[in-house]
């Protein structure tokens, strides 16, 4: 039995030496040392990339995120470039001051002496309040690859990737307007999706996105807003969606991607009925290139107006485009120029029902009186308004953003097809 204690306790005080070891690996180091590490480490983060830092900005967390090119030198120095609306006039912008890694309960970076570029963010302005911005930040993480960091007053987000080459500003900043151009062009309306989870995302064009359930309205109040960058290579969201972790989305030919999420336009045949009725945007007819039966109709009705205005040169249809009515129904204005030199629209009903991956258009006829008297005058139009007619299957030209261009060819007459683009309003 002696041995057997004596065996036991043996083992129990080699634990409790192995224990005392691992408490002592942990807290080797005290706070100051472990404060003084975390300095270096960020100090020899920020200088490092030999091309500086791509910084997506967010003021404060209810507001669109920015770009700006910044670089950190050993001896203290920033230089910081930027393009925006909001602090430049839309000018590139450059400006150099001073910086500092601090610690206050974990490192700060801090931007000490004045910089154009930086301290506009923070700028009071005339109402005392001016963006409300930062030009002090908690590091929150700091690796060779990426940098997070936030705002020390308002408690945004920020972000900053190393450049791994050599760009010139204005190449730069023409990339990412380029890749907020094709993205957000024209109110493009998105799905974003997360394992069984499916929301839309409008308001793009703002750099904020509001999130829609399904079955909401865009005007809805209190809808859920997420402020994003865009970079040349993808979107950055200032906090995630929902409890998702995703924040940064890269671009590919399809989807924007992330680890647990993807953001895209969804299925076309939805996405034609969600922009119209959702985010209140038209589809455009493009008059310039129409299929060879829809162009006969197009140029008769586009000839008996010429001649009925005696106005060949300015005279002439200007405009069809389809909009989601309130009643649910849906109407084309028809706009064309007649005896003067501004163009008059009248309005004409049309049934829309989505098939699988198609949407059918019959033409109903004139919504108004006065559509009425344009048929009566003009009968040439009426063959055009049916030759819209059709069991049409959807393509695009950009996945990411199909109001950029959306294809319509009709199921049964390949021959037959439609080209649209998104109105934007």
């Amino acid at each position: 039995m002696k041995v057997k204690y004596i065996c036991l306790g043996i083992v129990v005080a080699t634990l409790l030496a192995a224990c005392s070891r691992d408490e002592e690996s942990l807290f080797d180091q005290s706070a100051a040392e472990r404060a003084l590490a975390a300095l270096e480490n960020a100090n020899k983060v920020l200088t490092a990339p030999e091309n500086g830092w791509e910084m997506l900005y967010f003021a404060n967390p209810e507001s669109r995120g920015y770009n700006m090119i910044v670089k950190f030198d050993a001896n203290g120095r920033v230089t910081a470039t930027a393009k925006n609306s909001a602090t430049t006039g839309n000018k590139i912008m450059t400006d150099e001051s001073t910086w500092e890694v601090k610690n206050d309960y974990g490192p700060i970076l801090t931007f000490e002496t004045y910089n154009e570029v930086l301290h506009a963010w923070a700028d009071p302005g005339t109402d005392g309040d001016g963006l409300l911005g930062d030009y002090e930040f908690l590091i929150l993480h700091a690796t060779a690859d990426n940098i997070k960091l936030k705002g020390k007053k308002h408690g945004a987000y920020c972000y900053l990737y190393p450049l791994t080459e050599s760009i010139a500003p204005e190449a730069y900043f023409a990339e990412v307007e380029a890749v907020n151009k094709r993205l957000f062009a024209n109110n493009n309306l998105l799905t974003w999706v997360s394992g069984d989870k499916t929301y839309l995302l409008s308001g793009g064009q703002t750099g904020v996105f509001s999130l829609i359930e399904p079955g909401e309205l865009l005007n809805s109040e209190d809808l859920e807003i997420y402020p994003f960058a865009v970079n040349r290579s993808g979107v950055q969201l200032s906090f995630p969606i929902r409890d998702n972790e995703d924040v940064w989305y890269s671009m590919g030919s399809e989807l924007l991607t992330a680890a647990n999420s993807s953001i895209g336009a969804g299925e076309l045949s939805k996405y034609f009925f969600d922009y119209m009725n959702i985010v209140a945007c038209g589809w455009a007819i493009d008059i310039k290139e129409l299929c060879p039966t829809i162009q006969t109709l197009f140029s008769t009705a586009d000839e008996e107006i010429k001649k009925t205005y005696n106005n060949k040169k300015k005279g002439g249809i200007t405009e069809m485009k389809f909009y989601s009515a309130q009643d649910g129904s849906f109407v084309l204005n028809f706009s064309y120029i007649g005896s003067g030199t501004k163009a008059s629209t009248y309005y004409y009903l049309y049934t829309m029902q989505r098939s699988n991956d198609r949407v059918k258009i019959a033409y109903s006829g004139p919504n108004d009186e006065n559509s009425q008297k344009v048929l009566a005058a003009l009968p040439a139009i009426e063959p055009l308004l049916k030759g819209l007619e059709g069991d049409f299957k959807l393509s695009g030209n950009d996945a990411l953003n199909p109001t950029v261009g959306l294809l319509l060819t009709d199921n049964s007459n390949p021959a037959l097809w439609v080209k649209f683009t998104g109105s934007g309003q």
